[in-house]
């Protein structure tokens, strides 16, 4: 399928999303561009969201899955269930996106590059994703630059009690099963999720005649426990999550190589209001991480964070704001032969005006202050402009910056003493055409960054290149609701990512579309497809790999309503196809399940 085939499937089913969208989804509530709440609509991001409902009737049986199903995002593994992936936001690699869990940093520093692993979050646990495709360094740090990933579990209801069960079995062995239960009286509630999961993998590397399948298992846990006083209100929050996945040496060959990961993480957060124009929080989060890696390579590394946040907003007239807000981070490192200790500190001052009632202006800046690397200043300016009731048009400009991760400036290349953090600049200007009393709503934007003072890998170890990697593309969503039954939804993103020496940038797709289509046959059955193609992506030696297609569906049926049963199939057209060069994914895959609520 050629380039111009994709964009002419693309337009026809973009010039059919009249009377789309409905108005409930719209009116959602976002937290995480600027760390308070605000209604999505007055919000100048470009943010989409994700919901528990969405997730039930998606064929993901993972995160990264999840997450994939997004034209804007690429994933791209080295295998199977619990492989490493490499994730990007429109180009911008994961090492400058930012994820966090109900606010917590899950985040490994013992990694190559500090990074979050999708592949130990279980879907079982979300009530809802934000993925912000924006600048966001002022407001979530400088690594936020290429956007941030939030997710928020499940925490029960006041004066309410739930339970919610559910059980999967599938191909290569798989057995998922994640149970969830909380109870509320009128000023508290408490929640508890607990998930285990299994699966035999299958191998993958593709050569040296390597059959050996890589196995997985995670396990994890999370308590949260909300306490209201009238205005005031205290969350705490523990997560405890332990993996074990096996998985092939970079030449594909199986030295029954495996890595186990524990990640304890918690959150403790006060927030105060003072009258009607005042809002507090005090945050508090310490995370312990230990991996220990076996076989062709030993490795036994453990880090602790402890991070504190306070922030404070003074609203004023028109839906206007001033925020303040301060951060202190210290991080400790150790190896068998390393122990590093660094602290930083940031302060940071935003504001949002309404020039006029058409017009909203919000500007973050941050300065950070690192003991290894010194000061480094960053801001974020958006600004949007409601044309009329029905469109409006979005920009968005933010700075960024990288501190070399602990493992990279532990393993310099040869001659080099120092590194200094990566630069990068974002822009991105959009217009969002939204119509209630036809349901519709169609975005579109365009997108342009920069990365300089790169970091990477050559003549055995860390250095800073001269390279600088440019990025730029487009990208377009809506959606399409025929009837009260059946919606049909699609996206396509095009990424031009290369460097100034017109090398291409490694695993990022330039093309990449994707659609779903949901129908309800009647109040019991429910059927989901999608469909995701992408083309020109290369691998990490830069030669392009084939384009692929996948096709996946699933099938939802009430025996009642507290009890559901499901089927998903995955890769349905059977596609040999591949992410990153030589390894395998999986074949067609069948998962069935049980749900059940309580």
């Amino acid at each position: 399928m050629k380039v111009k085939s994709t964009i002419i499937i693309y337009i026809i089913i973009f010039s059919i999303f009249k009377d789309c969208f409905a108005e409930e989804d719209l009116l959602r509530v976002v937290i995480t561009p600027t760390r308070f709440q605000e209604n999505i609509i007055e919000n100048n991001s470009f943010v989409e969201i994700i919901t528990e409902s969405d997730i039930e009737k998606s064929s993901a049986t993972n995160l990264a899955d999840l997450l994939n199903s997004k034209s804007s995002i690429g994933i791209a593994s080295t295998g199977g269930p619990g492989s490493v992936q490499s994730y990007f936001i429109r180009g911008f690699a994961k090492k400058y996106i930012k994820i966090s869990v109900d606010g917590m940093n899950i985040s490994d520093p013992t990694a190559t590059q500090t990074e979050t692993y999708l592949q130990d979050i279980p879907l079982g646990d979300i009530k809802k994703i934000e993925i912000l495709k924006s600048p966001q360094g002022p407001n979530h740090g400088g690594e936020a630059a290429g956007g941030v990933i939030s997710i928020t579990t499940k925490s029960g209801d006041y004066n309410k009690r739930a339970f919610h069960s559910k059980t999967e079995i599938g191909s290569y062995n798989s057995f998922y099963t994640g149970n969830y239960y909380s109870f509320g009286k009128e000023d508290y509630k408490v929640s508890a999720n607990v998930n285990l999961y299994h699966t035999d993998g299958f191998s993958a590397g593709e050569k040296n005649n390597n059959t050996e399948n890589d196995a997985y298992n995670y396990g994890n846990a999370t308590f949260k426990l909300n306490k209201k006083f009238s205005n005031n209100n205290v969350t705490f929050v523990f997560r405890d999550s332990s993996s074990k996945y096996e998985y092939d040496k970079w030449d594909q060959t199986d030295n029954n190589d495996f890595t186990k990961t524990n990640i304890k993480s918690g959150l403790v957060k006060f927030e105060f209001k003072t009258g009607k124009n005042i809002e507090q929080k005090f945050i508090y989060n310490p995370t312990r991480v230990s991996r220990i890696t076996s076989g062709s390579y030993n490795s036994d590394q453990s880090s602790s964070q402890q991070k504190l946040e306070y922030l404070i907003r003074k609203k004023n007239k028109n839906n206007s704001y001033i925020d303040i807000g301060a951060e202190h981070k210290n991080l400790k490192y150790k190896t068998g032969t390393t122990r590093v200790k660094t602290e930083s500190n940031a302060l940071i001052l935003a504001g949002g005006v309404k020039p006029s009632s058409k017009t909203k202006v919000d500007l973050s800046v941050r300065r950070d202050h690192d003991q290894l690397y010194e000061s480094h200043d960053t801001y974020r300016l958006q600004a949007g402009y409601k044309i009329d009731n029905e469109y409006k048009i979005k920009f968005s400009n933010g700075t960024g910056y990288r501190p070399p991760s602990m493992y990279e400036r532990n393993n310099l290349a040869s001659g080099i003493t120092e590194l200094k953090p990566e630069k990068t600049n974002n822009s991105e200007i959009g217009i969002e055409y939204n119509n209630y009393k036809k349901k519709l709503k169609i975005t579109s934007s365009y997108f342009d960054g920069q990365i300089k003072d790169k970091i990477d890998y050559s003549g055995g170890g860390y250095r800073q290149v001269t390279e600088k990697t440019n990025i730029k593309g487009y990208e377009v969503l809506g959606q399409k609701s025929f009837s009260k039954n059946l919606t049909v939804s699609g996206s396509y993103t095009y990424t031009d990512s290369q460097t100034n020496t017109n090398l291409r940038s490694k695993l990022v797709p330039m093309h990449k579309f994707s659609s779903s289509l949901d129908y309800d046959f009647n109040k019991f059955f429910n059927t989901n497809t999608s469909l995701i193609y992408q083309e020109k992506s290369y691998d990490t030696s830069r030669v392009e790999l084939p384009s692929f297609t996948l096709l996946n569906s699933n099938l939802n049926y009430k025996l009642k309503e507290d009890l559901k049963l499901y089927l998903k199939f995955i890769n349905m057209l059977d596609q040999d196809y591949q992410v990153n060069r030589n390894y395998k994914t999986s074949n067609f895959a069948v998962y069935a399940g049980v749900d059940a609520r309580f």
